[in-house]
């Protein structure tokens, strides 16, 4: 969740429904190959969501998340050797908690972590966790046990894995220090080995199809940055004409890259020709753009739109070519999706 979730004034909305939800909470849903949407939820216990969308059957089941309930802000998921890692952060400035659960949501493993875990990514058969508030990232074992903590830069939050090394996004703290740089870890010794300056709030990550290191800032300025991983060279700074809020997603098949505008529209960036296209609209009325991300495999994009962060928001997909196909309820707040291929 957006580290100032305490302080967001929140307005109300409504909120699309499809003849395709079903609400399952607590009950066994067997999945197949289809999209997972974690949902942060509110300050109310209980409201945070874990939902599955079956696109073979085109049915939205929300609330697969099984035994109980997931915690207060639950905000990074991964699939790890078809088992999901789902980070919670609970109270603020508080330890949270990380599960491991099977593909259909049944807990098998939960413990305690960090300080408000918020991202997580996987390297050399360890877990990496960033915790914002203690500006570090706690390693974990197979077992979800803590062997290491490492000191980062202020408020880590987005973090990804390549080839042996982990790349962590250093933000902000509201009303207080503010950080431009990527921290990169090597997995073997789990030691800082690299710092790489950008502009303020580096807030999403990926690595190109052709190995490059690719991030964006947060800002309607729209910087993204590009480096190669061998030295770690800068070798591009492009500038986006529709600013840059985050969710990087690389088209595995084909030179394009997208991610969300400054103003919640879907952006596409071409890695040859280096031009930007507006692909999807940002939604009309009361609404929130809160995770992206692109389906290379089936050829279209999913849209989180978290509208006032008070209903349930929806789960839409467009086609390849940004055309609107259906939306889905789904939790309040949701923020992440990971595609079971």
């Amino acid at each position: 969740m957006k580290k100032l979730f305490y302080l967001i004034v929140l307005v109300a909305a409504v909120t699309l429904f499809s003849c395709g939800d079903i609400s399952v909470s607590n009950n066994t849903v067997v999945t197949t190959k289809g999209v997972f949407v974690l949902s942060e939820g509110t300050m109310t216990p209980g409201s945070a969501k874990l939902s599955f969308y079956d696109n073979t059957k085109d049915i939205m089941y929300n609330g697969i998340f099984n035994p109980s309930n997931l915690g207060l802000f639950p905000d990074g998921i991964i699939n790890v050797n078809d088992n999901l890692y789902i980070t919670e952060q609970g109270n603020y400035n508080s330890p949270g908690t990380i599960y491991k659960t099977d593909m259909n949501g049944k807990v098998l493993d939960s413990k305690s972590v960090g300080t408000n875990p918020y991202s997580l990514c996987y390297s050399n058969g360890k877990i990496y966790v960033t915790s914002g508030p203690a500006s570090s990232v706690s390693v974990l074992d197979s077992g979800m046990n803590t062997v290491k903590t490492i000191t980062v830069g202020v408020y880590p939050q987005e973090i990804a894995s390549y080839s042996g090394k982990v790349f962590v996004c250093n933000t902000s703290v509201y009303g207080g220090p503010y950080d431009s740089t990527i921290s990169v870890i090597d997995a073997n010794s789990d030691e800082v080995v690299k710092t790489l300056r950008v502009k303020p709030d580096p807030s999403s990550i990926a690595v190109t199809n052709d190995g490059k290191l690719i991030t964006g800032c947060t800002g309607t300025d729209g910087k993204l940055f590009m480096f190669e991983l061998t030295n770690y060279t800068l070798t591009d700074t492009l500038t986006s004409p529709y600013g840059f809020s985050g969710n990087l997603s690389v088209d595995k098949l084909s030179k394009d890259v997208y991610f969300t505008g400054s103003s919640g529209d879907v952006i596409k960036l071409n890695l040859d020709t280096k031009t930007f296209t507006k692909i999807i609209p940002a939604p009309t009325g009361t609404s929130y753009i809160y995770g992206y991300a692109y389906d290379y495999i089936n050829m279209v994009h999913y849209v989180l739109d978290a509208k006032n962060f008070i209903t349930a928001g929806t789960f839409n997909i467009y086609s390849a070519q940004g055309i609107f196909k259906k939306s889905f309820s789904a939790g309040i707040a949701p923020r992440r999706i990971v595609i079971y291929k």
